[in-house]
């Protein structure tokens, strides 16, 4: 297998699901022999979690921008101005996102790279003109695709006669299979007792669909109360580039119309310590993620991985790989009176519990980030050897 020097680009440093991609397929293929370097934007933080490759942190002022607009403007042009001495260093640049895409675009344009690749994890429907522009040029403008899915890759073909090739994300197993402490002292650490577990990951924001989850757990918590248990709901992740301003004002209003109060029966955890992750997810009885999109859904195989029942949105690319009432429970996004009835069910039910406790480890299982990793270098070595064109200036 061929060493390339491969630069991996992403413009975050917060726990997101196209940065975590980009740290474990980074790790993943320098083990495999690959010469990777991570580059980032960050406003003086480190990344989430320790990270086992070379990487750098280009400086991003923490500027309170005016507009969206002025702050993605800002992003593509600290990124495209750092980069501008590094490209004779790699043999092959690669972007996880539309910002930095955008950044190679420049760089392409000066003449300074024949050609980079971009991974679509999924598309978004912004309404700020700069998002728009930003993610159509980092759709249209590489010369080499890689989709997280096959929905994916149908929507690249169908809407932009695109031709991407399909690598799936991978998922951490061993980081999950070295829980060793019980369930309830996973609980205790987050201040929790003998409480049913209902958690999420992504935070509150319209595409995680999180009200649809509060009004679930609303009709949920109160049925267990009848029966003298109680279900308390955990919210981690959240960090983002957007504003959600008006659909977190939204949800908490929700919150206190239906009579719950945070950190008793409702805890926004933020972004957890990569390290108390796995203690996060022992601590969950289900895992409920009815989300409207998703470029692959990587924190429901993490649940699975880590033996927590799954209830998801029984949509593209999720369908890929959970089929209902075999490895999971799939509803309907939007229908939160059926997401409420099959946490009720799961938590009535510990055979049925077992059943998807299983099969979701069995799943797990199936995606790798080694698997990913060699997909990727062998996707780049096809590039690489096709035409000495496609190498980057000053390494012919």
């Amino acid at each position: 297998m061929n060493s390339n020097k491969i630069a991996l680009l992403t413009y975050s440093t917060k726990p997101r699901g196209g940065v975590a991609h980009t740290l474990s397929l980074a790790e993943s293929m320098t083990a495999l022999g690959q010469e990777v370097h991570v580059y980032a934007l960050a406003t003086g933080k480190e990344f989430f979690r320790d990270v086992d490759v070379p990487h750098t942190l280009i400086p991003c002022p923490d500027t309170a921008y005016s507009t969206m607009d002025e702050k993605i403007k800002s992003y593509i042009e600290i990124y495209t101005e750092y980069l501008k001495s590094m490209t004779d260093e790699y043999d092959l640049f690669h972007a996880e996102d539309c910002i930095s895409a955008n950044a190679l675009f420049n760089l392409r344009n000066m003449g300074l790279i024949n050609s980079y690749v971009r991974t679509i994890h999924h598309v978004d429907d912004f309404t700020s003109p700069s998002l728009i522009e930003c993610q159509l040029k980092s759709i249209v403008e590489p010369d080499y695709i890689i989709a997280v899915s096959k929905f994916w890759e149908k929507d690249l073909r169908n809407s932009y006669s695109l031709s991407p090739v399909v690598i799936n994300n991978g998922v951490s197993t061993s980081n999950f299979a070295k829980i060793t402490e019980s369930k309830e002292k996973s609980k205790h650490k987050f201040n929790l007792s003998e409480d049913k577990v209902l958690l999420s990951i992504g935070g509150i924001e319209p595409r995680k669909n999180t009200l649809t989850t509060l009004k679930a757990y609303a009709i949920a918590r109160s049925e267990l109360k009848e029966k003298g248990e109680n279900l308390v709901w955990l919210i981690g992740g959240g960090e983002t580039l957007f504003d959600y301003r008006d659909y977190r004002d939204e949800f908490f209003s929700e919150v206190d119309s239906l009579g719950l109060e945070l950190d008793k029966d409702i805890f926004v955890l933020g972004n957890v310590p990569e390290d108390k992750m796995p203690s996060l997810y022992n601590a969950a009885d289900i895992f409920a993620f009815p989300s409207i999109k998703e470029g692959w859904g990587l924190v429901v195989l993490e649940s699975m991985a880590a033996g927590v029942p799954v209830i998801a949105s029984g949509v593209e690319p999720m369908t890929e790989y959970l089929i209902d009432e075999e490895n999971a429970l799939l509803i309907s996004p939007m229908d939160y009176q059926d997401l409420a009835q099959k946490i009720s069910l799961l938590l009535s039910n510990s055979d049925l519990q077992k059943h998807f406790i299983k099969k979701g480890l069995s799943t797990a299982k199936m995606y790798s980030w080694q698997n990913a990793a060699r997909k990727h270098i062998e996707f780049y070595n096809q590039i690489l050897n096709q035409d000495s064109k496609l190498k980057v200036v000053g390494n012919d």
